[in-house]
């Protein structure tokens, strides 16, 4: 790339990237034009988080994770806003299942209409708590070769339990991604745990209890059952540190945690307890 053309992107890019401002438009935008030019000096990735970009949809596309789930089923996970949602419709999905808290609904109604103009497969929409889903409708879900689950995890007291519905919602071969918070504490940031915040409130946040350290998540996932679990290289160092994206494999033959196991005794899974 020629130098004048860096130069016009990385303007592009701090154009992009600025956000509302409250310092005199001069000054905000020598400070934003600085950062950028920084950010594309010593961490790129870091400027397509700041203008909103689907990180983890795009990253796992450019190496080829996504494409085999092409045609296939896919389940999403607290679809929000929508816009991964629309990132994995472009999979072509033999159908798109979108599940989140009967609280979203309204949200997910505002584009969910859009969406399923826009698209020739079928879209459904399950307003449910995962957890709590009555075993009809849990069975009624099917298996599905994509389960997409991002920003989900932590808000979750009964984690380990949740990843092995999960795992159960996964078609055998079929994949999971995972995103999730993770602990910043960068004594505990390298380590095998879980950090606990309960009684006390996470940044204000009652629905965080206690946050995993990324190899805590993976040992998570293996111990419910998937295999090939990888910690992918997704975020930049800034957001990285917070942040983790896992993803997993469900192999024809499981072999996950067993508790009490004894000749002749019931097989008691981690994370099927009811």
């Amino acid at each position: 790339m020629a130098p004048e053309d860096t130069a016009v992107n990385v303007a592009m890019v701090a154009r992009m990237c600025a956000p509302r401002h409250v310092l005199g438009p001069r000054l905000w935008n020598a400070y934003t034009t600085g950062r950028t030019l920084w950010w594309f000096a010593v961490d790129r990735r870091r400027i397509a988080e700041s203008s909103g970009e689907r990180v983890t949809f795009h990253a796992l596309r450019d190496r080829g994770f996504l494409e085999r789930f092409r045609g296939g089923r896919i389940l999403e996970i607290g679809p929000k806003h929508g816009r991964d949602s629309r990132l994995l419709a472009s999979l072509d999905p033999r159908e798109l299942v979108l599940l989140d808290l009967p609280e979203k609904d309204e949200l997910v109604h505002a584009w969910l209409s859009e969406l399923e103009r826009d698209v020739s497969f079928p879209v459904r929409y399950e307003s449910a708590n995962l957890l709590y889903l009555e075993r009809e409708r849990l069975d009624g879900l099917g298996a599905f070769d994509l389960v997409w689950c991002l920003g989900i995890l932590y808000h979750n007291v009964e984690q380990l339990r949740l990843l092995r519905r999960l795992f159960n919602l996964t078609s055998p071969q079929g994949a999971l991604v995972l995103e999730t918070a993770t602990t910043r504490d960068r004594l505990l940031a390298s380590r095998n745990v879980v950090e606990i915040h309960w009684p006390g409130k996470y940044r204000g946040q009652r629905t965080i209890t206690h946050l995993p350290s990324r190899r805590a998540v993976k040992s998570w996932l293996e111990m419910v059952g998937f295999a090939d679990v990888s910690i992918e290289s997704v975020y930049s160092r800034a957001i990285g540190r917070q942040r983790a994206v896992l993803t997993a494999r469900r192999p024809e033959e499981p072999h996950p945690y067993l508790s009490y196991v004894e000749p002749g005794a019931p097989e008691w899974v981690a994370g099927e307890a009811s």
